[in-house]
């Protein structure tokens, strides 16, 4: 394993060679591990959705990764007929669609979702309890009678596992962006109670379950809570377009194809050398409607223009327009690499596109 990538033994029509380990070397090849994500679905003892959280790990091996919150009354089309929020499209349809809808949102799909109830979170969270939290003002409930009491006050500076629910679900004078600021409040709170000490997984319940080995890679490595892509308008949570994209890019380097097969599979080879240029070369590329299979360099570091090439007749189509995409030529090469559909060497041409 090299950095989250699996490496391959270089082959061109079937001929093996020697495997190529080091990524600075020119020849060398891995197939990417898509992103290990998950998709969190908070519900209260109603099913009813309390809060939805998208969680990606940065490195599989050194750890860190980033939690993305979602408005439970995010504004979606997709409801067939006027707009609904995310919770009622959840409340109508489950967890499936919701999934569908946020994988269409980010531009991937997740590696596993979990559905939390309060008795989840609560063992969840129980190895770390309670939670220091800050409050900027009481926060109130609704009896049976009618009368709005106080359920968790400014003067509470700890949190209870078996509370974490109680706390994410009460409405806020603050609005929308109030609760998603105590949704934050509360995941950086959590997150940073299992990274405290030498060993994250002491702070997890001891259980064979996706969600606790992915938060405890989390744990290890810089980790941040998102909200910015979400912005009012007018009485209505929405998606910042280009806060999400630069956000989900950031998130999803390898991101999983939300319709398997769909779209061509690119080999991506650094022609140049300059290595600076990898994470804007797989935007671009990728932006172009395309999933990135291999990573890594060409043969040597002396290409002037980038070039597209096809191996399969058939995918000279899809090779023209990736080529037009972003800008290069398009080759045909019965001896490509068949590791993926199409193959992309990036040239300095390229580089100096990107300045």
């Amino acid at each position: 394993m090299v950095d989250g990538l699996r490496t391959i033994l270089n082959s061109e029509e079937g001929q093996t060679r020697e495997a190529v380990t080091d990524p600075s070397a020119p020849g060398f090849e891995a197939f990417v591990e898509q992103t290990w994500s998950m998709l969190v679905v908070t519900e209260d003892e109603d099913a009813s959705l309390v809060g939805v959280a998208v969680l990606a790990v940065s490195d599989r091996a050194e750890g860190g990764g980033t939690v993305l919150l979602v408005p439970g009354d995010l504004y979606v089309d997709a409801c067939g007929g006027p707009g609904c929020s995310l919770a009622d499209l959840h409340g109508a349809d489950g967890i499936d669609n919701a999934r569908a809808l946020l994988g269409s949102l980010l531009g991937t799909d997740f590696t596993g979702v979990a559905s939390l109830t309060p008795t989840s979170w609560t063992n969840l969270v129980k190895p770390v309890s309670p939670l220091p939290i800050t409050l900027k003002h009481d926060l109130l409930q609704i009896i049976e009678d009618g009368t709005s009491v106080v359920r968790f006050s400014t003067a509470d500076n700890s949190l209870a596992a078996a509370d974490v629910v109680n706390l994410l679900a009460l409405p806020d004078r603050g609005g929308s962006l109030g609760i998603l600021r105590r949704h934050s409040m509360f995941w950086e709170a959590w997150l940073s109670a299992v990274a405290a000490g030498a060993e994250p997984s002491r702070n997890l319940p001891a259980v064979d379950m996706e969600l606790v080995r992915l938060v405890e890679t989390l744990a290890r490595g810089e980790m941040r809570v998102e909200t910015s892509p979400w912005v009012m308008s007018g009485d209505s949570m929405v998606a910042d377009p280009a806060a999400l994209e630069q956000i989900a890019d950031a998130m999803f380097p390898f991101p999983i194809p939300t319709e398997s097969g769909s779209a061509p599979t690119v080999r991506l080879l650094n022609g140049t050398g300059d290595f600076g240029i990898d994470a804007y070369a797989r935007q671009v590329v990728r932006a172009a409607g395309v999933d990135i299979a291999v990573v890594g360099n060409f043969r040597n570091f002396n290409v002037i223009q980038t070039r597209v090439v096809y191996r399969e007749p058939e995918m000279q189509e899809a090779a023209t327009a990736l080529a037009v995409a972003i800008h290069a030529g398009v080759i045909f090469d019965e001896a490509a690499s068949p590791a993926a559909d199409l193959t992309v060497v990036i040239g300095a041409d390229f580089t100096a596109r990107a300045g």
